[in-house]
């Protein structure tokens, strides 16, 4: 049979859904994907109702100390109580034991001056002085130098009898509106005073600054000046020395350097310029029951120029019970034609605490004549 093919003709309209098919095999599961943006804070929420309490915690340590409170008022005073029986005398006690006896003391300062006794018989005439022997003319010669008068001569011979003038009408007495030149002046004006304090007054200005001194006029009138303290205290004074030197007793501890009496620059200067000699002694001492043995030390003595020392030699201090033959004191004795050397100011002992005994020192007066 023959055929011929047709032309195909327009889609026809859409026909109601089918009748759903069963349900497929589940599918494999899928890889996990990528973690979604933190969303939005929300609104904060409302706080919630208070829980119940806690159990107790355990023991904390113990804190550190705190600072002391201030003091309190103080209280009240008490009642006074009734007093009390009296105890029974007790038993007479034992006798003590005898004491060592004490160093000798130092020689104590001249009593107050004594009223002035009646004036005394004339004395025998003195010899006759010496004389220039010159007649008037040879005087005139020897004022004169040359063609023109000799006035150191001439003063020299007006100041002399001004003093001798002044001697005889208006002699010193030594008082404090009266003061003499110095003691030599005092001895020679006033022969029949004995020694004592006297003021002088060295620059022969006002009296308002003399001097009161001691005036030994039984060896032709030595001025003397005190030191204010004349005792060294007795006590080792080296035990607590560390080094192998001198040591001045005035660093030491209760040292001091000597002041004597008081008087001004101007004043020992023009003493000075009046004498000719000084002299000064100054004691050591070991404690009681000790002496000196052989061993010796350097001892240096400063001088008042306080840029030169006197050096000595000194025995050590050691128990008597084991000395022969020992002093008690050693005597420094100081003279000198130099006078600004004294009075001593210090002085100063070489060693170290070796020396542990107790010694002491006397400073005497300084004297010029």
């Amino acid at each position: 049979m023959c055929c011929t093919q047709g032309k195909q003709g327009d889609r026809g309209k859409v026909g109601p859904p089918g009748i759903q098919g069963p349900y497929g095999i589940p599918g494999l599961r899928g890889e996990k994907g990528e973690t979604g943006k933190s969303g939005v804070e929300g609104e904060k929420g409302m706080m919630g109702f208070p829980g119940p309490p806690g159990g107790d915690g355990l023991k904390g340590i113990r804190g550190l100390q705190g600072n002391a409170g201030q003091v309190g008022p103080k209280g009240e005073q008490g009642n006074i109580g009734p007093p009390g029986r009296r105890g029974t005398p007790g038993l007479p006690g034992m006798p003590g034991l005898f004491g060592e006896k004490g160093p000798e003391g130092i020689t104590g300062l001249p009593g107050p001056k004594g009223t002035r006794g009646p004036p005394g018989l004339p004395g025998a005439p003195g010899p006759p002085g010496t004389s220039l022997n010159l007649t008037l003319t040879e005087l005139k010669e020897f004022m004169y130098m040359s063609d023109r008068p000799n006035y150191n001569l001439i003063r020299t011979l007006l100041e002399s009898l001004q003093q001798e003038l002044r001697w005889f009408l208006d002699p010193p007495e030594g008082t404090k509106e009266h003061p003499a030149t110095s003691c030599l002046e005092l001895w020679l004006a006033r022969p029949n005073f004995t020694s004592g304090m006297y003021y002088i007054d060295p620059n022969q200005g006002s009296p308002a600054d003399a001097v009161l001194v001691y005036c030994d006029l039984t060896t032709g009138g030595k001025t003397c000046l005190f030191p204010q303290q004349s005792q060294v205290p007795l006590r080792a004074w080296l035990k607590d020395s560390q080094e192998d030197s001198f040591h001045w007793l005035s660093s030491k501890e209760g040292g001091f350097q000597f002041e004597y009496t008081q008087s001004s620059v101007v004043q020992m200067r023009f003493l000075r310029l009046n004498s000719n000699v000084a002299s000064q002694n100054i004691t050591f001492t070991c404690q009681a029951g000790s002496g000196q043995g052989a061993k010796e030390r350097d001892i240096k003595f400063l001088a008042d120029t306080r840029r030169q020392s006197y050096v000595g030699s000194l025995h050590d201090c050691m128990p008597s019970e084991a000395l022969e033959v020992g002093a008690q004191q050693s005597v420094f004795q100081f003279e000198t034609s130099d006078l600004d050397l004294l009075p001593i100011r210090d002085l100063a002992l070489y060693g170290t605490s070796d020396l542990t005994d107790e010694f002491s020192f006397t400073v005497g007066p300084v004297c010029f004549s």
